[in-house]
């Protein structure tokens, strides 16, 4: 009998292998992946691609793989290393039959707290089985969360165009001027991202890591000493062009407006990502050098980071001293072809009054002349203007993340996916570091309206002051948003989207009434002095400049992210294009930001940067074409 067994072992292990076989599933999906490996997301069908005795996944309309690689670990694998140790993610599990039993899942980073240089970390991706009776019932779940997003989409899109168009067209001064600088500040900082986003992607993953020709060849991840080369080059060129341009268009101010705004959204994004990616390396790759008996390690770390804060200052106050004396030896004649050609000469006329004399002759009698040419901008005081914005932005950027960096441990740089949430000491962390800074913010602006404005220092603190406070509402904002909505992220970022610039516009109307009860403006008295300095000069426009600027950040970091998840989006679902999915997202992104320009320049600018009296002048005019089209209906 035991013999008899024996010999119907093969066929036994046979018959079940095949229905082991036959239990693999047939798609999967996976969820959960945040960051630079959000792409891993998506629905994986099994394809006949085996690598190591194991038959791979592949991702619907994109060259991505879930494979078994040379150690027996299932591994997330793009085609150009497909087949390698390489991967976005790798399994935990080693020797499982399927990557559902393979998990957690690991992400490599190079420097994390907590974790050694160079290692792989957990995420919190998932993979799940997709059985094949639940196909239908997969697409049409897939069906309803594209039905919400386009319904949110739709939706938000109505209440916001309405809501714009009533600010654009109110009959009140301040609230059509805030609303258009607003706009304006959205429009800069939304096109600044988009394009240094896709510039750099695109060096970073495709230029310099993809092998000859595509690229040259350098390890992937690019290595960090190449990328603070790489991005301090482009930084420093961010200055050197807006001095030359400057110099180069100085007798047109509507370009120089260009280059203030526009210029200096660009150079401070420029600065963020250099100085992100210094204050990176210096926290978790030089600060143990710095270790002692009199600093622990993580308060050595806190003390480079802010120190690195102070480095990227100096640096700025450095630039600034260059650019003055490139003004000063290079940029001090008028060039010889600006752009565009310089306007005529002042002409001086002479007109003659004929005077009759006593015995009846006339004689012409020569009167004062007059110059028939405006007087060109100063070129070098707006350059100036936007050498401080950028630096106000970035400066910003790094002292707020240095503090929240004390608590959360964690240096994300400008993207919106965290570690961590919020705990109950976080946000009382979060909370005491606001009502600081706005003490701060406060007693500037009591300072300078008592004792005069301070000259730029003053107006550079305040401003800083208020985009650090705009720094720590947008990680706060995103921490305490970190789980909702996680079943449909396209969701999530449609209603953030909207939510955020509508708060931004009622934040400007509600601000607008403040002023008017603090000023006395439309006939209202005046019920403080905050906002006067002691020329009588009101500082309310210095403060609603900073204001707007802020808004509009913000404003732009939750439609950046809108802008390429939709790009991402496309780009997968065309195979020509998934096909080089890193060159496509990068083009289409640059090519979103360059389109936007001409709007905006011809549209957006010109409004923001219109006095109150030229926007009162609108506001009549506007009225009285209202009652001469409203007599055709009578």
């Amino acid at each position: 009998m035991t013999s008899r067994v024996w010999a119907l072992w093969p066929a036994l292990s046979v018959i079940l292998a095949g229905h082991l076989v036959e239990a693999l599933p047939k798609s999967l999906y996976v969820s959960g992946a945040t960051g630079r490996i959000e792409v891993v997301n998506g629905r994986y069908d099994i394809d006949d691609e085996v690598q190591f005795g194991a038959n791979c996944y592949k991702k619907q309309h994109v060259l991505l793989w879930i494979c078994r690689d040379p150690h027996n670990l299932w591994s997330f694998q793009p085609l150009k290393v497909l087949g390698t140790p390489q991967g976005l993610l790798i399994s935990t599990q080693k020797g499982s039959d399927s990557p559902l039993r393979a998990g957690p899942w690991r992400e490599w980073q190079e420097e994390i707290p907590g974790y050694r240089a160079g290692s792989w970390i957990p995420t919190e991706a998932k993979v799940e089985d997709i059985p094949q009776g639940w196909g239908l019932d997969f697409e049409n779940m897939r069906q309803v969360t594209l039905r919400q997003t386009v319904a949110g989409m739709l939706f938000g899109s109505l209440i916001l165009s309405m809501l714009v168009l009533g600010l654009l067209s109110s009959a009140d001064i301040q609230v059509r001027s805030y609303s258009y600088r607003l706009l304006s500040c959205w429009m800069t900082f939304l096109i600044s991202f988009l394009l240094v986003r896709g510039i750099w992607d695109l060096l970073t993953l495709q230029l310099l890591p993809a092998p000859p020709p595509q690229g040259l060849g350098f390890a992937y991840p690019v290595k960090p000493g190449i990328r603070i080369v790489l991005s301090f080059a482009i930084f420093t060129s961010c200055y050197c062009v807006l001095n030359f341009l400057g110099w180069k268009v100085q007798y047109s101010r509507p370009r120089l407006m260009v280059l203030k705004t526009l210029g200096a959204h660009i150079t401070a994004c420029w600065g963020i990502v250099t100085f992100t990616t210094i204050q990176h390396e210096a926290v978790f790759a030089a600060s143990c050098q710095f270790e002692g008996p009199l600093l622990s390690a993580e308060a050595t770390r806190g003390v480079i980071c802010f120190l690195t804060v102070i480095a990227a200052w100096c640096t700025f106050a450095i630039y600034r001293w260059a650019s003055l004396g490139a003004r000063q030896e290079l940029f001090k004649n008028p060039p010889t072809a600006p752009w565009p050609p310089a306007p005529p000469a002042p002409v001086m006329q002479t007109v003659a009054r004929v005077e009759r004399g006593c015995l009846g002759a006339s004689a012409p009698v020569p009167v004062m002349p007059t110059f028939s040419a405006p007087k060109p901008p100063n070129w070098g005081i707006l350059v100036d203007e936007g050498e401080d914005e950028g630096a106000v932005v970035t400066i910003g950027f790094l002292f707020a993340q240095a503090i929240i960096f004390c608590r959360a441990g964690e240096l994300p740089g400008i993207e919106s996916s965290y570690k961590r949430g919020l705990d109950s000491l976080t946000w009382l962390f979060f909370l005491i570091t606001l009502l600081v800074l706005a003490v701060i913010f406060f007693g500037i602006l009591a300072i300078r309206s008592k004792r005069g404005p301070g000259g730029r220092p003053g107006k550079v603190l305040q401003r800083t002051c208020a985009m650090t406070i705009t720094w720590v509402l947008y990680r706060a904002a995103c921490r305490s948003t970190r789980t909702m909505f996680t079943e449909n992220r396209e969701l999530s970022l449609v209603i953030a989207s909207f939510f955020v610039t509508v708060t931004c516009f009622v934040i400007i109307v509600v601000t607008d009434k403040i002023l008017d009860k603090a000023m006395g403006r439309n006939s209202t008295p005046a019920r403080f002095s905050w906002f006067h300095q002691s020329s009588g000069v009101h500082l309310s426009e210095s403060v609603m400049r900073a204001v707007n600027c802020c808004l509009g950040l913000v404003m732009a970091l939750s439609w950046q992210l809108n802008v390429e998840e939709s790009v991402q989006t496309f780009v997968e679902s065309e195979e020509i294009l998934s096909e080089h999915l890193v060159v496509s997202k990068c083009i289409f992104c640059i090519l979103l930001a360059l389109g936007m320009i001409l709007p905006w320049r011809r549209t957006l600018l010109p409004k923001s940067e219109m006095r109150e009296s030229s926007h009162e002048e609108e506001i009549q005019h506007e009225l009285l074409e209202l009652e001469k089209a409203e007599s055709y209906i009578a």
